[in-house]
């Protein structure tokens, strides 16, 4: 249970960095990794651009794409590693914190969290900011 990655394409950060840290944001949105599991799969472009067009009907890639599941089973989130890179060069980030947003933004999608309205997309980016800010300051604990 807990959080499961897998990735096709190559990581900056180990897949135990997304793993640890998508278990601590499930805790904090009042989930237990223990009772639930949430699928992290990190893709390259191609594959993105397939899922983007079939089940979005959209047309070329985007940088995240949930699925909701049934419990135990959260969803699955589905990165594209390329599109995050592209993102931290354009924010001046490093990927692997824009990778972990990008998982925390689809983690959010999960619990019921949506962007459409202003006032909804206010409370997603302050979440997003929450559990990041959170995972990030425990990492540079560990190191201590």
């Amino acid at each position: 249970m807990g959080c499961e990655v897998a990735a096709v394409v190559r990581l900056p950060v180990t897949r135990t960095f997304f793993r640890r840290r998508l278990d601590r944001a499930l805790r904090m949105l009042h989930y237990n990794p223990k009772t639930v599991t949430v699928s992290l799969a990190f893709v390259g472009d191609t594959a993105m651009r397939r899922l983007n067009q079939h089940y979005r009907r959209q047309p070329g890639t985007t940088d995240v794409l949930s699925f909701p599941g049934r419990r135990p089973e959260l969803g699955e989130i589905v990165v594209s590693v390329p599109q995050a890179r592209r993102q931290a060069r354009r924010y001046g980030t490093a990927v692997s914190r824009e990778l972990l947003l990008l998982s925390v933004h689809g983690l959010l999608h999960l619990a019921g969290y949506d962007h459409h309205r202003a006032r909804d997309r206010q409370r997603m980016q302050a979440a997003e900011q929450r559990l990041v800010g959170q995972a990030l300051i425990n990492r540079s604990r560990r190191r201590s």
